[in-house]
């Protein structure tokens, strides 16, 4: 065995984590490298796939039975509807005040 032999197996580590742009296909050995790729140079072509899909806009489920505000998550909504509790009691306040 000599040594030009040795050189042609490569090498022993080989870093098997490799992430791949949809779409050009580039390789990053990080996932936030093709994140961030993806978002300067593809971002019109995400958008279009994201409408294609039907996820281009979240769907909301929670809803303000009030005024018809929509949140992404229940808490927002609760604390939402506290400060329509609020204006209620500073509006009844305010009548009493004056009567």
């Amino acid at each position: 065995m000599g040594i030009g032999e040795a050189e042609e197996e490569g090498p022993i580590f080989r870093d098997i984590r490799r992430y791949y742009c949809e779409y050009c296909g580039i390789c990053r050995s990080k996932k936030t490298l093709i994140a961030s790729h993806m978002l300067t140079h593809h971002k019109e072509e995400m958008e279009m796939a994201k409408e294609a899909d039907g996820k281009g806009e979240r769907e909301k489920s929670n809803t303000c039975q009030e005024c018809g505000a929509t949140f992404t998550k229940p808490a927002y909504l609760k604390q939402h509807m506290q400060s329509h509790s609020l204006e209620d009691s500073t509006f009844l306040r305010t009548i009493l005040w004056i009567a």
